[in-house]
């Protein structure tokens, strides 16, 4: 007999917009070819920040139908959905023939063809919908390779996704920096390095664990200089080790 999934919830505010978002794409593709990836699945795991928007992905040959074969259909969708008042014309983009953007109310959704890093056991959805979460080690991967390591682009939220994966997920962690070649990794120590020169952040929103969210590009620049040695601390007056 298998065993039912997990159900996990996410946060109130992205979760009262879950019932409208999947009556959208599910016009577009059946939702048990997508995958809700990005800091929402992650928070839905980890409990460890707030997180306000959906970022969905197909998987590649449901993907390929969608992207290339219907693609013009999904646009003229959209701008029927935008005159019936279901989703607003602001927030409305592509991102080439790649990325669709849209919002429900004020809940920021973006749905994708990006291939896959690293498959995922499919053993955990979302709460509402059933719509399965994209696995961690996927998750790291894409936030540090695509977005740090090829795209140079250092945010706050990644850097702790990845300083409180440090604890939470190492095996994943270690996976997603492995995959990177030396000059990605000095480029990325190098762009956090800037960032906590700069000095430090205002805290993030509703962040779990304060003594990271304080300093999160410092404890960032020391687990990266260090290859993954040093253990940001979770809790208040623990210290950072290795």
């Amino acid at each position: 007999m298998s065993l039912k999934p997990t159900r996990l919830p996410i946060q109130p505010g992205p979760a009262k917009a879950v019932r409208t978002v999947m009556d959208v794409l599910s016009r577009w593709i059946d939702t048990k070819h997508l995958r809700l990836g990005d800091g929402t699945a992650l928070e839905a795991r980890w409990h460890h920040r707030s997180s306000t928007d959906f970022d969905f992905f197909a998987l590649s040959e449901h993907a390929d139908v969608v992207f290339y074969e219907r693609f013009d259909h999904v646009l003229a969708d959209l701008e029927l959905l935008a005159r019936d008042g279901v989703v607003p014309t602001e927030g409305m983009r592509m991102t080439g023939r790649t990325i669709v953007h849209f919002r429900v109310g004020e809940t920021p959704v973006s749905f994708g063809r990006v291939d896959i890093f690293h498959g995922d056991p499919a053993d955990e959805v979302e709460y509402a919908s059933g719509v399965v979460l994209s696995g961690t080690r996927d998750i790291l991967a894409k936030k540090m390779y695509n977005r740090l390591g090829s795209n140079r682009l250092a945010t706050e939220r990644d850097a702790y996704d990845f300083a409180v994966a440090r604890t939470k997920a190492p095996d994943d962690l270690t996976y997603a920096w492995g995959l990177m070649p030396e000059y990605m990794k000095e480029i990325a120590a190098g762009l956090c390095r800037e960032r906590a020169e700069r000095g430090s952040p205002l805290e993030l929103d509703e962040a779990r664990y304060a003594p990271i969210a304080r300093d999160v590009w410092g404890h960032v620049v020391r687990m990266f200089e260090s290859d993954l040695e040093y253990v940001p601390p979770l809790d208040e007056g623990g210290a950072g080790h290795g």
